[in-house]
């Protein structure tokens, strides 16, 4: 694999969004290795209703437990879900089908997201939601009037998904504060490998650089500087562990002109070099 592989959303739908009830025959290992590593250009949303799976994001092992919601953003580097013993809903969604209040809620810098823990009277209310748009979407043919129904139906569950989210973190998903800190990580994801200054994204964003920092400070608990050097880390990261490209190819792909000076970045970030890092988590 010369680099990471992007599922498109479009490739499989024409509607911009999928779901799916999985039983224990549709999640098994063998498919996750078939799939390999990859992201995805849409949010993936797991429901868990009965026994458990998990998966891998970001180097993380994540664990989805009976009543538990967890999402993955489209930027992350994850396997399939495996289990063997699962029941659930999977919803694939492009984002632009997801209301920037809840985008904001689901993108939070409060922390890295992690399986939530559903009320069974939510859980309850989530399944028979998605139970609804399930036979929505179940047809051949599909008019206007239905779009426009599945649509308000997955509206309907990214704000009980989003809702239970700001339960847990008690995060001020409406703030300016919140809307300015989900701006700057957009700009960031798409513009990490031309721009790493501060300033750059403080002028995008029509804002003074103290203010962007001010607010990334109260909302994430870390400076702008601190994000730029945790996305480029964390993009080296991914393409050290799942492609094979070499460090100087990798140091290109990241936008630096000196490979040297990314070696050295990278080592002071981490505590170790590149190949290192290659050697250590791959064997």
């Amino acid at each position: 694999m010369q680099n990471i592989p992007i599922h498109q959303l479009q490739e499989k739908t024409d509607h911009s969004f999928l779901i799916s009830r999985f039983g224990p025959e549709r999640i098994s290992r063998k498919h996750s290795r078939d799939l390999g590593a990859h992201r995805d250009d849409h949010y993936i949303f797991f429901m868990m209703l009965k026994g458990s799976g998990s998966t891998i994001v970001d180097f993380e092992n994540k664990i989805i437990r009976e009543k538990q919601l967890y999402y993955i953003l489209p930027e992350q580097v994850h396997y399939r879900i495996q289990s063997r013993k699962a029941e659930g809903w999977y919803i694939a969604v492009d984002p632009s089908l997801v209301d920037p209040s809840c985008r904001n809620t689901f993108e939070s810098w409060l922390g890295f997201q992690e399986p939530i823990d559903l009320r069974p009277e939510d859980a309850e209310d989530m399944d028979q939601l998605l139970n609804i748009l399930h036979r929505k979407t179940d047809h051949s043919s599909r008019d206007k009037l239905n779009l426009n129904i599945t649509y308000s139906l997955l509206r309907s569950f990214f704000e009980m998904a989003a809702d239970v989210v700001r339960i847990r973190e008690k995060s001020e998903a409406n703030s300016r504060t919140a809307e300015l800190s989900f701006q700057f990580k957009n700009l960031l994801n798409k513009h990490i490998r031309k721009y790493k200054s501060p300033s750059d994204y403080a002028k995008m964003l029509h804002i003074s650089e103290s203010y962007l920092n001010e607010c990334l400070k109260k909302y994430t608990g870390s400076p702008v500087s601190f994000w730029i050097r945790y996305n480029i880390i964390l993009e080296a990261k991914r393409l050290l562990y799942f492609s094979d490209l070499n460090v100087k190819q990798i140091a290109n792909d990241l936008g630096f002109e000196d490979h040297s000076y990314f070696s050295r970045f990278f080592s002071k970030e981490t505590g170790m070099t590149a190949l290192n890092f290659r050697k250590k988590f791959r064997d």
